[in-house]
């Protein structure tokens, strides 16, 4: 992509690399709309301009044509209305490793949950104004064996990533292995978009400027901090491109210098 500053509202999407070129794990891009002040949630989304940036966010997401995209914990509960997950405590026994429901999916929905928090009511995630995409857990050897259970009773794919907190580099190289994805998009939250920057398994970041703030203080931004990274360092990106979206929005389009992969 060239530099500079380019008008419109529809842009191509192509990215400077091909799904798959890392060997042994998905293309992965972090696509990610915030506010001026760099938040990703706040009262700014409900602004006429912010609705219009959304709108183009949307767009350029269905025009990388990725095979899944990937959410963290807090905001797949959003999605699904804050469902808790129902099932008995009692002991089970299910067998070890990771479960496949399905693997000819035409789109997935990554969610990250070490926790075992998500209600999930079937194997398919169904959104107002997204297509139908099978699910996958990436859970860690210390997700409850009972919710493991659980999400083999709905039809809930899971990939184990890590014995006690996520391995981003593992959870990318299962997915590319045991599920044939070739590209993803990271699309928050902040939490989950820092954690595969900060594991080296991030190749572009696709970032949308809504022409607005909030100020707030206690809501999440592009990139934070999470609690099973034991270690955070700054993080340098090559601009790639510039483009103008509508009158007052902008997108910034970033390569990641990639860290050796193991």
């Amino acid at each position: 992509m060239g530099s500079g500053v380019r008008t419109g509202t529809h842009f191509a999407t192509a990215s400077f690399g091909k799904g798959g070129n890392r060997m042994n794990r998905p293309y992965m891009i972090c696509h990610i709309l915030s506010a001026l002040n760099g938040k990703i949630s706040g009262s700014f989304m409900g602004t006429a301009s912010n609705r219009q940036i959304g709108k183009e966010y949307a767009a350029i997401r269905n025009a990388y044509q990725a095979d899944a995209w990937l959410y963290g914990t807090t905001t797949t509960k959003e999605f699904t209305g804050f469902r808790v997950p129902v099932y008995s405590q009692k002991d089970y026994t299910v067998p070890a490793g990771d479960f496949i429901a399905k693997k000819d999916a035409e789109l997935y929905y990554v969610s990250i949950d070490t926790k075992g928090e998500i209600g999930w009511e079937s194997g398919t995630c169904r959104r107002a104004g997204c297509p139908d995409a099978h699910v996958i857990e990436v859970v860690t050897g210390s997700t409850p064996v009972s919710y493991l259970a659980y999400l083999r009773k709905h039809g809930v794919s899971y990939i184990m990533a890590g014995e006690n907190s996520l391995d981003c580099q593992i959870a990318v190289e299962k997915l590319y292995q045991l599920f044939g994805i070739r590209r993803v998009l990271i699309c928050g939250g902040g939490a989950v978009n820092w954690s595969f920057l900060q594991q080296g398994v991030v190749d572009e970041l696709s970032l949308l400027l809504s022409p607005s703030a909030d100020g707030e203080n206690d809501t999440p931004s592009i990139f934070e901090n999470s609690s099973y990274l034991q270690a955070s360092a700054p993080v340098e990106f090559n601009l790639e491109d510039v483009q103008r979206i509508g009158k007052s929005g902008l997108r910034l389009v970033y390569s990641v210098p990639q860290k050796m992969e193991r």
